[in-house]
């Protein structure tokens, strides 16, 4: 016998490797991202660190005694100076009027000394992105910041120019040899900046900060561009290995999940034998787990191929049967002489009422007993098949009337009606109507006494504090007809 060759099977697991490599791919990719921000934090440190260090240098290459002598000369016009604008007002009348009082102190040696040193700290520093090596101090007397000399060769603020301390330098208030730690501010003239300052000492009395600006917006641009490029790079990346991931999904598993898809639902068309066939030709060819499945399914399909034709033909048999049961119980509650239900259809309906009764749920009804008069005098005179016509013409005159309620032949010449919704509600209306077209019938000439049928009535709506139970109200309905009955013999005597 021919050894069956083994198949080479690709599974599922192997599969689910590899879309967990895809997945790690984009996760590598996030956290490219993730460290891109790492890395601006790093370069927002590094600035932070080089600004102090800077800071430090300067405010030890700083002549104490002389920052001193320029502060106490800033100081002394300072408090003479009725105007005293910040830095914001720069430009303007006022500004330049207060800034005027201090040309003697840009113009002295001592002044000019300073600030060529520090424009050396900012030049010599060019390559960290220095923009500006300044010395301030801070005048508790107005709260404010006060320029004594800024190294810059362009722009730079004047001796005695004033701005506000901020939130994040208030601690040299209280502890001065704290200076100013370095922080971050972002304004429309500057940019990015990185500001630090250290204090400069005239032996142990703090007399000024050596402050240093970093500008950081080259820093910024740098790391926006390489955002958008490591940005664009992810998502190229995404859209190829998307495409190819979906790609090979397509073609491992939902190719062949559509194709047992569409076996399946061949049963949905209702063609036992068609969605046989569809089973049968299905052919997936995966070589994994999905092919073991496919030909579970046919395997599985084939038995319920032939369980279903044997149902079929039980299904058959017993629709026949239900519909044999169907006509035997409609015959079993059905009048065979008049058509209307008869008193086993009544005894069912009185259980259900009396059920309802007693659960408090009882709906609005009445009930009406009619009963034909004289049955036995038209058979003894007309013959019983004159009598079988009366009482199916009563029964037809009953329904007509009485159009929305069941109507019952509870005895030989007894009809019985549970008036309900509209004829419930209109049931004195029904019945005078009922009387009428019985009296209209005794009138009519052109009807042969046989047919002149009469009838007696008697109606009751159901009244809970009165009926207990169905047979109350049958009761009461019943005596109300008799005494119409016998009116009615009285008034033709």
């Amino acid at each position: 016998m021919k050894k069956e060759k083994k198949k080479f099977r690709f599974p599922i697991r192997a599969k689910t490797t590899v879309m967990i490599l895809v997945f790690g791919f984009l996760i590598a990719e996030i956290a490219m991202v993730f460290f891109s921000i790492r890395s601006a934090r790093h370069n927002e440190q590094d600035c932070k660190d080089n600004a102090t260090s800077l800071a430090l240098t300067v405010s030890h290459a700083m002549d104490g005694a002389v920052v001193k002598d320029l502060r106490n000369q800033i100081d002394a016009i300072l408090d003479q100076s009725a105007e005293k604008p910040l830095s914001d007002e720069w430009g303007s009348e006022r500004w330049n009027a207060y800034i005027a009082q201090y040309e003697s102190i840009a113009a002295s040696e001592s002044f000019k000394a300073m600030k060529a040193k520090l424009g050396h700290f900012t030049e010599d520093n060019a390559l960290q992105n220095v923009s500006s090596v300044y010395v301030v101090y801070v005048s508790k007397k107005y709260n404010l910041f006060v320029y004594i000399c800024d190294g810059a060769k362009a722009d730079a603020c004047p001796p005695g120019c004033l701005d506000p301390i901020y939130e994040i330098n208030k601690p040299v208030l209280s502890d001065p040899s704290l200076g100013f730690p370095a922080y971050i501010t972002n304004t429309q003239e500057y940019g990015w900046l990185v500001t630090a300052g250290k204090p400069i000492y005239d032996g142990k009395e703090v007399v000024g900060y050596a402050t240093v600006d970093i500008s950081m917006t080259a820093v910024r641009d740098n790391q926006a561009n390489s955002i958008v490029t490591l940005f664009l790079f992810l998502v190229g990346g995404v859209l190829v290995v998307s495409v190819l991931g979906i790609l090979v999904i397509q073609f491992t598993l939902f190719k062949p999940i559509r194709r047992m898809k569409a076996a399946t639902d061949a049963y949905a068309k209702g063609d036992l034998e068609e969605s046989h066939k569809a089973f049968q030709e299905l052919s997936v060819g995966t070589r994994d787990e999905l092919e073991d499945l496919a030909d579970s399914m046919k395997l599985m399909e084939s038995d319920i191929h032939d369980k279903i034709r044997e149902l079929t033909v039980v299904n058959d048999q017993l629709r026949a049967s239900q519909q044999e049961t169907a006509r035997m119980t409609e015959l079993a509650n059905k009048d065979a002489l008049t058509g209307v239900r008869n008193k086993v259809a009544y005894d069912y309906q009185a259980e259900e009422i009396d059920l309802l009764i007693k659960e408090g749920k009882a709906p609005a009804f009445g009930l009406a007993m009619i009963d034909l008069n004289d049955l036995k005098v038209i058979n003894d005179d007309f013959g019983h098949r004159s009598g079988d016509e009366a009482l199916v013409k009563l029964a037809t005159i009953i329904c007509a009337i009485f159009a929305h309620s069941p109507v019952f032949r509870y005895g030989g010449d007894e009809f019985v009606v549970l008036l309900r919704s509209s004829d419930y509600r209109n049931a004195e209306k029904l019945v005078k109507e009922f009387e009428e077209k019985i009296g209209d019938l005794a009138k009519d000439e052109e009807l042969s006494q046989a047919e002149k049928i009469s009838a007696a009535i008697g109606y009751f709506p159901f009244d809970p504090k009165k009926d207990k139970c169905i047979a109350d109200l049958f009761k009461r309905a019943d005596e109300a007809m008799y005494a119409n009955k016998r009116a009615m013999k009285a008034k033709h005597e």
